[in-house]
């Protein structure tokens, strides 16, 4: 068994007219690792997502998953993108049935499931997301924040082994952000590996283990939350500021009042403080 469930082997990839999105990408996802990117707009990185269950296709370079490279077959496709789901940033480009069971319930009988087997999945997908209730509403009068739960729940219909989510926070007001950081969290609790885009600096500081940085289809910095945060070269060379709490921990370790650890909360740093007494 690979130590990064995903890999990205010098792709390039280019949209119709020669607009090139990804310039020779490398990276390599550990396994288990809550992962976030970050960049500017441009940088590639929903391009990038496409790529991991065969969406897009790169013009060079490979993709593999699991040690195995994909396969641009019918067949392969098909194991892949139930293996590794992706949520878009606009739930509007992902939704397309009448009703919400109907939505819900497409990717499961395309397994060609049982109808008990996908009425059970339904549920189950939906009830995660706390929405059980909308299973026969019309999906075109739902809320904004509905439609974002029901596109999750597609995903989870298909039982992936890795969810993707491009700018998952993205017009959702802070209580509503707040409950989907703590649902990402229970997926990654699951077992489940948990990639994101992101423009939050603040949500990749506190939430993820690996981070990688890109900027013009390239991936120009990565590694640990603490590495990426403090390297101000990197910071700069990506149009990224420093988060919040880590500015904070920066003026007290100057002032003598915290050690060399990084605190990735509120209640981390005050612990902190506590300790050092």
């Amino acid at each position: 068994m690979s130590n990064y469930l995903l890999e990205v082997q010098e792709v390039y990839f280019e949209y119709p007219g020669g607009i090139r999105a990804l310039n020779g990408v490398s990276l390599a996802v550990e396994r288990g690792k809550k992962v976030a990117f970050l960049g500017p707009n441009g940088a590639g990185k929903s391009t990038l997502f496409l790529h991991f269950n065969g969406i897009l296709r790169p013009k060079k370079g490979r993709i593999l998953y699991d040690g195995q490279e994909l396969v641009y077959n019918r067949s392969f496709l098909r194991e892949i993108r139930r293996k590794v789901g992706i949520v878009f940033q606009d739930p509007d480009a992902q939704l397309f049935a009448g009703t919400v069971f109907q939505e819900v319930s497409f990717g499961p009988m395309n397994l060609n499931l049982p109808s008990k087997d996908v009425r059970e999945r339904v549920e189950s997908a939906l009830s995660a997301m706390g929405i059980r209730e909308l299973m026969d509403r019309p999906v075109h009068l739902l809320s904004y924040g509905q439609k974002k739960r029901v596109s999750i729940a597609d995903v989870l219909a298909m039982d992936p082994e890795v969810v993707v989510f491009d700018e998952p926070t993205a017009y959702l007001d802070p209580r509503h952000a707040g409950e989907l950081v703590e649902m990402l969290d229970g997926l990654h609790a699951e077992g489940r590996q948990v990639i994101l885009s992101t423009h939050d600096v603040d949500l990749a500081y506190s939430w993820a283990d690996q981070i990688f940085v890109m900027k013009d289809g390239r991936v120009i910095g990565g590694g640990s939350p603490e590495e990426v945060f403090m390297d101000d070269e990197l910071l700069k060379r990506a149009d990224l500021k420093k988060p919040l709490l880590v500015e904070v921990s920066d003026a007290l370790r100057q002032m003598g009042l915290l050690d060399g650890r990084f605190p990735k909360n509120a209640r981390d740093l005050l612990e902190c403080l506590r300790e050092g007494r």
